[in-house]
């Protein structure tokens, strides 16, 4: 007897979740919206460069169709960005100074790769973002992307880097990603 109340109550609740739509299911990812950027470091202490990263999701975040606003309070969603970077080992690169070979009195200069090895630091930059309701807190996308680089010092290489992240997980969105999104 026990057994058949609970198919019973298993179908009834299969029978509602068809009939209203499936509104008893997960809420389905926001495609656009008001949203605030929330700032993390996996070790709970800050990254200078976090505000490229912050930069580089606004940028997606906007392209995906969100409004961006400063005042959490103010937003449908909240974005929770956290950000991990370390260093990972060492590789061989190209050097990326090269050579320059000038001709004396034109003014010309044509930077040369000198063909050149170097050891250069790996370090792996992990992007989490995790998209919420600020209304009740629930998590309606979440994404992770991960690059190793070599630990370039030249201005503008950690905004590639938080650019490239950036677009990359945020891609495919609103589908959410079933993996940690590799960025070369």
């Amino acid at each position: 007897m026990r057994r058949c109340t609970g198919l019973v109550a298993g179908a009834a609740l299969a029978l509602a979740s068809l009939w209203c739509g499936g509104s008893l299911a997960a809420a389905p990812p926001p495609n656009g919206g008001t949203i605030a950027i929330q700032t993390g470091t996996a070790d709970g202490e800050g990254d200078p460069l976090m505000a490229l990263f912050v930069d580089a999701a606004s940028a997606a975040l906007t392209a995906k169709g969100f409004t961006i606003f400063d005042d959490p309070t103010h937003a449908a969603y909240l974005a929770e960005l956290t950000l991990n970077r370390v260093g990972v080992g060492t590789g061989l690169g190209k050097d990326p100074q090269g050579a320059s070979v000038g001709v004396v009195g034109t003014g010309v200069v044509v930077p040369l790769s000198a063909g050149a090895s170097s050891v250069v630091t790996l370090q792996r930059t992990r992007l989490e973002i995790r998209i919420r309701k600020r209304a009740d807190g629930s998590v309606v996308w979440d994404g992770a992307a991960v690059t190793v680089r070599g630990g370039d010092t030249r201005k503008g290489a950690d905004r590639t880097v938080a650019s490239d992240l950036s677009e990359a997980l945020l891609r495919s969105s609103p589908a959410e990603p079933k993996d940690v999104v590799g960025v070369p």
